[in-house]
């Protein structure tokens, strides 16, 4: 399968580990305003922007009385306090920096605010790696639309199905397949058959399978 010439990356589940940290400060947010939301809502809203999120629960939970970009710079305040708990998912920094040479271009395409993609970058030094990032901030419309991946096709100037997305949501696998890409899921987040149901071509429970299937044991 080393015939594509891109690699393109989510980030929260994907590259780092930080959908729990996440969902704690959204929940620590919410909680300033009387409410407890449901750990369920927030299995279905992976792969969306905390904006997103937020404005549901601000309609559904809140009653609509809260502004809901003061509920996302709560919830970044949160967030930001703990942001240095922050891990890399296993293996996932030895395969960027072993794949990047076989590749032509890595691009990024998050969810994430560009703030938290360029402070997870910095810790784990990724910068150096990706042709093109992608993040809530670059788009109007978000995962599961596929305009997040269409965006970073773009801007590495290649076609659709020369490129190979890695992906642990089912809204990542969604806006992946939408763009017309290949999908890899990973099981981060996810399990296999769920990941494989919504439309992932592969699945892969760790780097060392997804290095198996892209580079082959020759690369590695």
């Amino acid at each position: 399968m080393n015939h594509f010439r891109a690699i393109l990356f989510d980030l929260d589940g994907v590259i780092i580990d930080s959908e729990a940290l996440h969902n704690e400060a959204v929940a620590t947010a919410v909680a300033a305003h009387g409410v407890t939301v449901p750990d369920a809502l927030f299995e279905e809203f992976v792969g969306i922007p905390d904006a997103v999120l937020l404005e549901h629960i601000n309609r559904h939970y809140l009653g609509g009385r809260c502004n809901v970009a003061e509920l996302l710079a709560e919830k970044q305040a949160a967030y930001l306090k703990v942001a240095g708990q922050v891990r890399a998912i296993p293996g996932a920094v030895d395969f960027i920096r072993t794949a990047r040479p076989h590749f032509q271009a890595f691009a990024l395409a998050t969810s994430a605010l560009k703030t938290n993609q360029q402070l997870a970058f910095d810790q784990l030094d990724l910068h150096r790696f990706f042709d093109a990032v992608v993040t809530a901030d670059d788009v109007t419309r978000t995962k599961p639309d596929p305009q997040p991946y269409q965006r970073a096709v773009e801007r590495i100037g290649l076609r659709a199905e020369e490129c190979v997305v890695i992906e642990d949501s089912l809204n990542g696998v969604r806006a992946g397949k939408g763009a017309g890409c290949m999908v890899i899921g990973l099981t981060t987040t996810y399990p296999a058959g769920e990941l494989a149901a919504t439309g992932a071509d592969r699945v892969c429970a760790s780097y060392n399978e997804i290095a198996a299937l892209l580079l082959g044991p020759t690369m590695r």
